[in-house]
Order: structure tokens, then C-alpha cells, then sequence
């Protein structure tokens, strides 16, 4: 049996980048693989994995807190993705890396498709985790806007923690919030207060802004080579519609992508099936370094 550490705070470090000072920490020793988190729970990626630690004993990992989370900075009121991107090379540049694996989750998955698109040298391979990339389909564009603006009016009448819960049950599931008390450092929900903010001022206004469309996406011609696993929880369309027309165009922009389900998750994968997330991540990992050795 693994036992779940309490926190996922080592030793953090401070590091300015453009327009912001971001915390981040490395863990494990190994080829390098960056972490790039989603909305409102910002360690639900590194922390259950830590129930797969051979990824800690092979794979050396480098997480960060995004601009606006758990104290990172940002120094003006809005960011975009492209400049999220940005930030990650700065702090691989820092770290004197010059490829790394990603891992990315969610709104990460968005920053870290740019991150391919704009800086494809720097990537030994992604590892996509559901990115809530902009829908095409009527029904998912109206599920997502539904969510957003039902989240956005709590949020904007003084009910920010109402709002974000709002957000998390409405796109995960209700069966997330158990999961994260088991998952997750044990003082999750309190730092989702101070994550609130950066997930309705800074990433929802980003994503929304984002100049990305998958039918002019699938007509470029160069498009990132790199290996790519592309991961689903398996339940994920059944609380929002969305998530397998983003699979698809995955497996139809990359080529090159293989796909991966997730039996018993939903958006919420990491936390709802730790185990089958981290195998998977692992057997992408390994496989990708063995054919390039």
C-alpha cells in the first residue's frame, strides 16, 4: 500500500518571469517531466501521482503554480495563453532543460497545446489530459457557456467559494469532492479560496480569448511531431458533452497520438483513478524514451 504524503510542498522556489513570479519545485530524479495544472485545484495532478511513485523514483518532475495560484503572482490583471506558454519557457531556460515531457491537465492541456505549437523543440513528448480546448460541436459550445455564466453570476455577486464549487461539481462530478479529500494535501479546499480569483479573472477571461479554432487547426500543414498520448476519462462526456469531439480532433490533428481511457473518471481523472492515470503516464513515459534510446 502507498500512503498519500499530506502535502505536495517541497522546496519551493521563487522565479520571475514576465509579468509574474511563479513558485515551482522539482521532485524525483530522471529525465524531466513539467506539470501544468488546471483551474480552482491546482495540485490535482502532482499529488495523486504520488500513488504511482515509480514515476518519482524514474522520471524527475517540475511543477509550478500557474500566475494567480497558490503564490504565484501575476503583476497585471490578465494573461493570456500564449503568455502562459511563455512562462514555461522561461522556467525550462532557468532550469537549463532543453526538453522535457508534459503533463497537462484541463486548462494546462490548453497552454501546453500552445507550448507545442510555439516551442516544439523543447518537448520530448505530451501527455494531454483531457485540455478543455474550445468546442465545436452546438451542444458543447452551449454546455460550456451555461457552466461558465451560471459560475461567472455567483461569482460576481460576492459568492466566490458558492461559485467555484459550482464550477468543479458542474464539470467533474460530485463524486471529485470525496476523491479529493483523499487525494489531494489536506488543505485543498482552503487553498481553493485563494484560487478563485486566478480561475475567473485570469484563466476562464484566457481561455475565452484564445484565437484557437480545430477546423483552421486541422488545416495546418506543420504541425508538432513530437509523441503524444491523449487521455479520456471514460465517464467525462456523461456530465459534459465535449470531451470526445476534443479526443477526436487530438487523434486526428496528431497522427502520431495514441489515446488512453480511464475507466470510473470523469474530468476529474487524476483524483477519481490515481493508479490508471499514473500506469498509463508511466508506460507512455518509458515507451517514448525507449524508442529514442
Amino acid at each position: 500500500m502507498t500512503i498519500l504524503r499530506d502535502t505536495v510542498d517541497g522546496d519551493y522556489k521563487k522565479l520571475k518571469v514576465k509579468d509574474a513570479e511563479l513558485l515551482y519545485t522539482v521532485m524525483g530524479t530522471g529525465k524531466p517531466v513539467l506539470c501544468i495544472h488546471g483551474t480552482t485545484l491546482s495540485d490535482i495532478i502532482v499529488a495523486p501521482l504520488q500513488l504511482y511513485p515509480q514515476l518519482f523514483e524514474d522520471y524527475q518532475f517540475i511543477t509550478y503554480y500557474r500566475a494567480g495560484y497558490n503564490g504565484s503572482t501575476l503583476e497585471k490583471d490578465s494573461l493570456t495563453i500564449e503568455e502562459g506558454a511563455f512562462h514555461i519557457k522561461q522556467l525550462l531556460d532557468h532550469l537549463g532543460i532543453e526538453k522535457a515531457h508534459l503533463v497537462s491537465y484541463s486548462l494546462g492541456g490548453i497552454i501546453a497545446f500552445q507550448f507545442m505549437l510555439d516551442y516544439p523543440q523543447y518537448v520530448e513528448s505530451s501527455v494531454l489530459l483531457e485540455p478543455l480546448l474550445t468546442r465545436r460541436s452546438d451542444a458543447a459550445i452551449k454546455a460550456l457557456t451555461n457552466l461558465f455564466t451560471k459560475a461567472f453570476a455567483l461569482y460576481q455577486s460576492g459568492k466566490k467559494y458558492e461559485a467555484a464549487i459550482f464550477y468543479i461539481e458542474a464539470i467533474l462530478g460530485t463524486p471529485l469532492m470525496s476523491a479529493v479529500d483523499m487525494t489531494l494535501p489536506r488543505d485543498a479546499w482552503e487553498r481553493l479560496h485563494h484560487a478563485i480569483d486566478a480561475t475567473f479573472l485570469i484563466d476562464v477571461p484566457a481561455a475565452s480569448n484564445w484565437s484557437f479554432n480545430m477546423d483552421e487547426a486541422l488545416n495546418m500543414v506543420d504541425r508538432p511531431t513530437m509523441p503524444v498520448l491523449a487521455v479520456m476519462g471514460m465517464d467525462s462526456e456523461s456530465i459534459v458533452p465535449g470531451f470526445r469531439e476534443t479526443q477526436q480532433f487530438l487523434m486526428d490533428f496528431f497522427p502520431q497520438a495514441q489515446r488512453c481511457g480511464i475507466l470510473g473518471a470523469t474530468h476529474g481523472l487524476m483524483a477519481l483513478n490515481p493508479l490508471a492515470v499514473g500506469e498509463a503516464i508511466y508506460t507512455f513515459l518509458k515507451s517514448v524514451d525507449n524508442n529514442q534510446g
